[in-house]
């Protein structure tokens, strides 16, 4: 196995990514970004910069596939490209697609027991957010743990999946996703009484398969990063602008 190293301008980032994916046996890109500075020059004269260093690990006969797609390339204006012999490589935690943790907190101007109810009603959770629920029924409940059966909406992506909801009323509700391509992943959120109303921690636990994280590439994380977000604050302005009302 080879490690292909290539150090490019920032300019030309999307341009080599964009023809890295055209070689299906590149599974994942580890992207970096770094100051490169001359050193052989007077220092009123030196010039840095803004470098981006692609890592990825190949099958010895496709490096030759990498060199010939980018060597001699007008579009990349400034690069190197380092081939590194690799003994072993091993693969840790999961095994397919992508896997990230994500820690988000929000403060909603609402009592906690308010908060809590609307975020564990899961037969109205597609009327309160249809951005990013297209529809959910519950297939099964027993004290604290309700099975849904959902289909959700990832940048106009429809994902269809099964979640089990564990609930510890009114402080701590829990998701684990059985099946889909998100399958793997928990969800964790804490409801805690604060001055203003309530705090909400968000940690998030995600598996990407495969396809999926094929289609969004290396912005997945953002993407999964910024529906969360979203949920956060449409839940908060739909909670405050009810209390307003009632006030």
């Amino acid at each position: 196995m080879k490690k292909l190293e290539i150090v490019l301008s920032r300019d030309s980032l999307h341009h080599v990514v964009e023809r890295l994916a055209l070689i299906e046996h590149i599974k994942s890109l580890h992207v970096t970004s770094s100051e490169l500075v001359n050193l052989h020059t007077k220092e009123e004269d030196a010039r840095s910069l803004i470098s981006i260093k692609i890592e990825f690990v190949v099958e010895d006969e496709y490096v030759d596939e990498v060199l010939q797609l980018l060597l001699g390339d007008d579009k990349i204006t400034f690069g190197r490209i380092y081939v590194l012999a690799v003994d072993r490589a091993f693969e840790l935690g999961y095994r397919e697609g992508y896997r990230f943790r994500l820690a988000l907190s929000s403060l909603i101007r609402a009592s906690r027991k308010d908060v809590f109810n609307i975020v564990t009603d899961y037969e109205h959770l597609a009327e309160l957010f249809p951005s990013y629920f297209k529809s959910i029924s519950i297939r099964s409940s027993s004290d604290n743990m309700t099975v849904t059966e959902e289909e959700i909406t990832i940048d106009n992506l429809s994902i269809k999946q099964i979640s089990r909801h564990i609930v510890y009323p009114p402080a701590v509700h829990e998701v684990e996703i059985l099946s889909g391509y998100l399958e793997g992943s928990r969800i964790t959120e804490t409801y805690t009484e604060a001055s203003e109303g309530t705090q909400v921690m968000v940690i998030a636990d995600i598996k990407i398969k495969e396809p999926l994280a094929r289609v969004f590439g290396f912005h997945i994380r953002h993407k999964v990063e910024q529906q969360i977000k979203g949920v956060m604050k449409e839940l908060a302005r739909f909670v405050e602008d009810r209390l307003d009302a009632v006030e």
